[in-house]
């Protein structure tokens, strides 16, 4: 079974080598395969005669069973609400920033006030000490 396995990677890995090249026959062609694939699964399903109840019953099973069902469904909503949280954390420290550098700047223009008043008091002390 390894054999065998090892084969189809090797054969799926030079394809996907080969079709880097070629982006749109490889998406093309994998709609197809997709397509072709669920086509199969569809006929199956009417020839055995499942229901669409059984359908649902039988692809939650075979999803959940498989550790699909929870990441396709639930993984969606939780990435989103991620995605969400991160953009308001990013909207928050962009706020934080522009505040922090308006307090900055507002403490070097009193820097700069207080050293030209440091350098005009020196100047007084100089030219009292001076005569």
């Amino acid at each position: 079974m390894s054999y065998l396995t090892n084969i189809f990677l090797n054969i799926e890995e030079r394809a996907r080598k080969y079709f880097e090249k070629y982006p749109f026959t490889h998406a093309f062609l994998a709609g197809v395969g997709v397509i072709l694939f669920w086509r199969g699964a569809w006929e199956v399903a009417d020839r055995v005669h499942i229901g669409p109840w059984g359908s649902i019953i039988l692809g939650c099973l075979i999803l959940g069973g498989i550790g699909l069902f929870v990441q396709t469904f639930v993984g969606n909503a939780i990435i989103i609400k991620t995605v969400k949280k991160e953009a308001q954390m990013e909207q928050k420290t962009k706020q934080d920033v522009a505040m922090v550098e308006s307090e900055v700047a507002e403490e070097e223009i009193t820097l700069a006030h207080l050293s030209k008043r440091l350098q005009s008091i020196e100047a007084k002390v100089d030219s009292l000490s001076g005569k």
